[in-house]
């Protein structure tokens, strides 16, 4: 790089083994290496500042030079490496000539690039050369960046080696999405790389609720909700939850309350707790199962059957239980029994199948929905001092909630039986983290995507599900495009900036339902009566008639276009309870009291 510097370089110790086949073999197929470089600072500082000092007067000048030539070695560096070549122009010293010869090997390369370029190929003699040899887009962006000097006008320039350093981690750690070209051969069948399971933004909250199922583990039940707004990313948030508290032996059970009220108020917890037999039967041992059996027949004696017909997947822990549910009359069962007995038979199931070392999640999305006796039973499972092992988690739309709701009253149960109790609320997301959001969608450096993403931040206030909507509804009218030339998304800010976008995510949604094909709406449509979710035999059923003939195909399409998903109990439903509001605020009223 230049006379005088003291470098160090060498592949770190703890990091052979990741290419290393077995038996200790080196991987040749590996792509790349790491390696860390060293740099004596004091040489390095005394050699700029002698090469410096004569070419500026003042700190702030020398300052200037400084950074540019940093940025032009490290340009430099990475022509070389990827291209095994010299770079072009340089003389490889700098000599005692009045203008550096870094900074004439930098000024030939953009003279001869002032031009502009033709799309495809840049008039930089370095980025051309690595263009003929294939050199990722991205790298050449990068060498293009540095060699480009934000007071000269270069609008994607670096202003500092930090941001440098940045966008090397991100090669290095993700290259699939921002190192290597991503290639169609047709642009309009490009598509965006939505991190689908990422949560951006919420690591404060992730900690929280992490150390809340933590606490539980030691025996002690607590609950913990969550409020914002619809599509704040509250059930991403519990999703990240699900693996450690597998982990930690636990099991997860889950039940979405819908705005459709439901004819048996506490069908929807026992049907959460219903999933818990068949989460244990599919972990536990034959032994372990059968000391459950029996610990089952202890605890419920004659009213067994009773158990099992309010709980059907009960008989998959014990073959005796279904002989023992066939002795129960014929009815709805829990439908005989009020509330609070209902509410004490689960209790004392749970209070079995729990402990610190098989803790139960609870899960109830929506609780804006929920009525007062599903909360009664979560207050009877989480006040219960004779051993069960309880973490509750309630998600709910904050905004849609008023004084007097029975989120609150449970709320104040709790804190009168001691229950500990965590709050929190889910805001948009700030700008960077828009900004992170925007760029893994794009496969782009963030400093190149700030400018969208400061326009989308504008019009969605960081709400994370609007911000996927409003990106692609920027795709679908031709704003946001794929450049197979510059192999990257492109933009135009102020045509952005004038048109007439919606801020109103329900609007962005019907817009999208409108044009897809009619049997696809007709679908979206008949499962928005349904409610958050549709049976297989409801869709089988309506396909026999000639009206709804078409919901089968329709199925398929919605599946396809990302509007509808099968969920882990075999039913299907839509990906955002948002969609379901457009489909249903497209279904016209006569339609709605048909199918209700």
């Amino acid at each position: 790089i230049s006379s005088g510097l003291s470098l160090s370089i060498e592949e770190p110790s703890y990091m052979s083994f990741l290419f290393e086949e077995e038996g200790g073999e080196k991987d040749e197929e590996q792509l790349g290496r790491y390696l860390e470089v060293e740099l004596d600072a004091a040489k390095a500082k005394t050699s700029v500042a002698t090469k410096t000092d004569d070419c500026c007067g003042s700190a702030d000048d020398r300052e200037i030079i400084s950074t540019d030539r940093c940025h032009f070695l490290v340009a430099k560096i990475l022509h070389e490496l990827f291209t095994h070549e010299a770079f072009p122009g340089d003389d490889n010293h700098d000599g005692d000539n009045e203008e550096p010869a870094y900074k004439k090997a930098k000024t030939a390369q953009l003279e001869r690039g002032k031009n502009g370029s033709d799309g495809c190929n840049i008039h930089i003699p370095a980025i051309g050369r690595m263009q003929q040899l294939d050199i990722p887009a991205s790298i050449c962006r990068m060498v293009q960046n540095l060699l480009e000097s934000p007071l000269e006008g270069g609008g994607d320039a670096y202003k500092t080696l930090g941001e440098v350093g940045e966008d090397l981690h991100l090669l290095l750690f993700d290259p699939d999405r921002f190192m290597f070209d991503h290639e169609a051969r047709d642009t309009d069948d490009m598509q965006l790389l939505y991190r689908q399971e990422k949560l951006y933004g919420r690591d404060k909250e992730e900690t929280l609720i992490t150390d809340t199922f933590c606490r539980v583990t030691r025996g002690k039940s607590e609950a913990f909700f969550i409020g914002g707004f619809s599509g704040s990313g509250k059930s991403m948030l519990v999703d990240t939850l699900r693996v450690k508290v597998k982990d930690a032996g636990g099991y997860v059970i889950k039940h979405k309350f819908d705005a459709i009220p439901q004819d048996r108020p506490l069908s929807g917890v026992i049907s959460a707790v219903n999933q818990l037999c068949l989460k244990i039967k599919d972990r536990l041992t034959s032994h372990r199962l059968t000391a459950l059996s029996n610990k089952l027949k202890d605890e419920f004696g004659a009213d067994i059957g009773l158990l099992a017909r309010m709980l059907p997947n009960v008989c998959a822990l014990s073959p005796e239980f279904s002989s023992l549910a066939g002795e129960v009359e014929d009815g709805n069962t829990s439908d005989k029994m009020n509330a609070r007995s209902v509410s004490f038979t689960l209790l004392r199931f749970v209070r079995l199948v729990s402990s610190p070392k098989r803790p139960i999640m609870l899960f109830l999305d929506d609780l804006q929905w929920a009525d007062d006796t599903a909360l009664d039973v979560v207050h009877t499972f989480l006040s219960d001092t004779m051993g069960s092992c309880v973490f509750f988690v309630g998600t709910y739309r904050d905004n849609e909630v008023q004084i007097g709701h029975a989120i609150f009253d449970l709320l104040q149960k709790l804190e009168t039986s001691n229950v500990p109790t965590t709050k929190s609320s889910l805001t948009g997301l700030d700008r960077g983290d828009l900004n992170k959001m925007v760029s893994d969608a794009l496969g782009l450096y963030p400093r190149i995507c700030k400018s969208l993403s400061d326009i989308v931040f504008q019009k969605t206030k960081g709400n994370p599900f609007f911000v996927l909507e409003f990106i692609q509804s920027l795709q679908s009218r031709g704003l946001l495009q794929y450049d197979s030339c510059q192999k990257r998304w492109v933009w135009n800010t102020d045509t952005i900036r004038a048109e007439e976008i919606t801020d109103n995510v329900l609007h962005l949604l019907s817009t999208k339902l409108n044009q897809l094909p009619d049997e696809v709406q007709l679908l979206l449509k008949v499962m928005a009566c349904f409610g958050a979710c549709t049976n297989e035999s409801v869709i089988g059923y309506l396909s026999e008639s000639p009206e709804y003939a078409g919901v089968r195909n329709g199925l398929e399409g919605a599946i396809s276009e990302g509007f509808v998903e099968l969920n882990a109990e075999g039913s299907f439903k839509f990906v955002h309870d948002k969609v379901r509001e457009a489909a249903y605020n497209l279904t016209p009223d006569r339609d709605k009291k048909q199918l209700h």
